[in-house]
């Protein structure tokens, strides 16, 4: 199967809108906890979904720049 650039970056930004969504919503949550063990635990979960946001971003870039690169 193959996708056109155009599809890959909306299909990234959409990725990446969910996952630096639910990152950022699990951030302001931590303030409200409790220190401890389960306050770390839901730091490493936050910056689990931040680095996949990223990962998002990036793949967005990368499908924005072929898509502008390529003569079709």
């Amino acid at each position: 199967m193959r996708f056109s650039a155009t599809l890959t970056l909306w299909m990234a930004v959409a990725f990446a809108a969910l996952c630096l969504g639910y990152g950022i919503y699990g951030w302001t949550e931590i303030g409200g906890m409790p220190p401890g063990q389960e306050r770390d635990d839901a730091r490493g979960f936050v910056m689990y979904w931040l680095f996949l946001g990223a990962v998002g971003v990036g793949g967005a870039l990368v499908s924005w720049w072929m898509r502008r690169n390529t003569s079709d």
